[in-house]
């Protein structure tokens, strides 16, 4: 007996998602959700990558710690303010840059730090 190929249904969330950017309303929203995010995930990677804690920062940028969570966690209903990136972004020995370049399908673009790989035993054995 042949076995039966079973097909997924439901909904395909790369069309239906295509088709409800084409409202502009939604294609805002949607923009700024994915700003919020992708830099939430950049400041925290920073932060990580320069042995802070989220209060070590937040004190180095005179703010509080709650504010760093939820930025890192890409909560609330602004995008974050451009001085409070500038602030961080000079605590954490970086330079916050502002580029329009051309469209190519992503809406919004943030450049992350590389993945570190090396874990605590292969750094060792690295440096002998």
């Amino acid at each position: 007996m042949a076995k039966k190929t079973i097909r997924p249904h439901g909904i395909d969330g790369h069309a239906e998602l295509a088709r409800q950017l084409k409202d502009p309303a939604f294609r805002y929203h949607f923009e700024q959700r994915r700003l919020m995010h992708e830099v939430a995930i950049a400041v925290r990677d920073m932060r990580v990558a320069a042995g802070l804690t989220q209060a070590e920062l937040a004190a180095k940028i005179e703010t509080s710690q709650p504010t760093i969570a939820r930025l890192e966690r890409g909560q609330g209903t602004h995008t974050p303010q451009w001085d409070t990136l500038r602030r961080i972004a000079i605590a954490l020995g970086r330079q916050l840059r502002v580029r329009f370049a051309q469209r190519a399908g992503e809406l919004v673009e943030v450049e992350r730090l590389p993945k570190r790989r090396a874990a605590r035993g292969e750094s060792q054995h690295a440096a002998r």
